[in-house]
């Protein structure tokens, strides 16, 4: 119906009405016989009232498709308009969060001003159930990252280690993959433990706390971080938190299994260690 009541198929219509509406006053305002004229006035004034009822109808029809065009067109120019606004909303969101990164990197950083730091981004996560890696944007032709970097958040903590280099790019395992491990501190008296990787913890998204002495004492709540012992991370990396003491298959002594600080599977931004003084 709208296709056919466009502005030239109304205006056509429109014009042959009013050529009947013409031509049917003219027949009836002509010169003749007085009865004939006054039968075919007569017969007209009907067919007047009814072309100047339908000229109306679609001076109707044709303003309102006028101001509905109108309207679309309105509708248009601001679906525009807020689709520019979440632009720069989102551009406004991602320039603030980055801003509050760098501002954390930096107070980070000047606790540790013997450490270099590269900005990178997680472009693409490992998708076997056997490990738990990420592809990070930074490799030798860009960085000067190497292979055992840690890779870090802006507030220190632990999200894993590199594991191959290549030119644009690297692999790292996270702190939950079979293959991790760091020499911890864990609770008041920094206690020593290896954090490891474990696979049936792994499939949960944790990790286990090991190679505790049997004068350990832990509890769910301590903080687990870096030892900086043998050289491998710095000292003082976040890993995680305890969340309960289990007891080893063998049944002699414990270990801890540990909730990692870092969001494994939604970090994007990180940042690569590439350079600090070991103990």
């Amino acid at each position: 119906m709208r296709a056919f009541l466009t502005r030239k198929n109304i205006a056509i219509v429109l014009a042959a009405v009013l050529i009947a509406a013409v031509a049917v006053v003219s027949a009836g305002t002509g010169h003749g016989d007085g009865v004939f004229t006054d039968v075919l006035s007569a017969a007209a004034k009907p067919l007047k009232q009814a072309a100047a009822s339908v000229a109306r109808t679609f001076e109707t029809i044709y303003g309102y498709m006028y101001d509905y065009e109108k309207v679309v067109a309105e509708n248009d120019a601001l679906k525009k308009q807020i689709a520019d606004l979440h632009q720069d909303y989102r551009e406004f969101t991602e320039a603030s969060e980055e801003n509050a990164r760098l501002r954390a990197l930096l107070n980070f950083a000047a606790r540790h001003s013997e450490r270099a730091y590269d900005p990178a981004t997680i472009i693409s996560r490992g998708a076997s159930n056997w490990s738990s890696s990420f592809t990070v944007s930074r490799g030798s032709s860009n960085s000067d990252v190497e292979v055992g970097d840690a890779v870090i958040t802006e507030t220190g903590v632990l999200v894993g280690r590199i594991t191959e280099v290549r030119s644009v790019d690297s692999t790292a395992v996270s702190v939950i993959d079979t293959t991790f491990s760091a020499g911890s501190l864990v609770g008041e008296k920094g206690a020593d433990g290896l954090a490891v990787g474990d696979f049936r913890l792994m499939r949960e998204g944790k990790l286990k706390l090991d190679f505790l002495s049997d004068d350990t004492t832990i509890l769910a709540g301590d903080t687990v971080v870096t030892s900086g012992k043998g050289g491998i991370f710095p000292e003082g990396l976040v890993i995680g938190t305890v969340e309960g003491i289990m007891k080893n298959a063998a049944g002699i002594g414990m270990y801890g299994v540990v909730a990692p600080e870092a969001e494994i599977t939604s970090a994007t931004y990180v940042y690569i260690i590439t350079e600090f003084s070991a103990n």
